[in-house]
């Protein structure tokens, strides 16, 4: 069984996130911090170098990844009755994850976001178009776009 260490910092309007998990708790420890020294020295950097998108970028980030900070288990429906058959292999939803996606941002603000959030996609309404995108991290490298037809 693996000890988890999760650390969820709030920064000037915005959240960053860092989980690790090992066989040993100190190790756990340890590498959630250097994780966490990592990506607050690319926030830095970033911050120094103008990335940010703008000067309002943080209200509705910040917002959005409290809110993806904050996921619940939902539990699951009544229990079926004996005469219920019930599939052992059908997928189960373990999480829902809901936030406001009202204010949009643009697309350097939602990659912005993602190098912050430990999943490999980013889910925002895009300032151009007002449509839901998906910016991803690639496999081979750099982001991709998902965009509504």
């Amino acid at each position: 069984e693996g000890h988890k260490a999760e650390v969820v910092t709030f920064l000037k309007g915005t959240v960053i996130r860092c989980a690790e998990e090992t066989a040993d708790m100190y190790a756990s420890i340890d590498a959630v911090t250097d994780r966490l020294a990592q990506k607050l020295r690319k926030y830095k950097e970033r911050r120094l170098q103008g990335y940010h998108g703008g000067p309002n970028m943080g209200d509705n980030l910040a917002q959005v990844l409290e809110e993806l900070g904050q996921e619940e288990l939902e539990e699951e429906a009544a229990a079926p009755t004996d005469e219920e058959f019930v599939d052992p292999e059908a997928p189960v939803v373990t999480k829902i994850k809901s936030y406001d996606l009202s204010t949009p941002v643009s697309i350097e603000e939602a990659i912005f976001a993602l190098d912050y959030v430990d999943h490999d996609f980013y889910v925002f309404r895009e300032k151009e178009s007002n449509e839901i995108s998906v910016v991803y991290k690639r496999n081979v490298g750099g982001y991709g776009l998902i965009n509504p037809k």
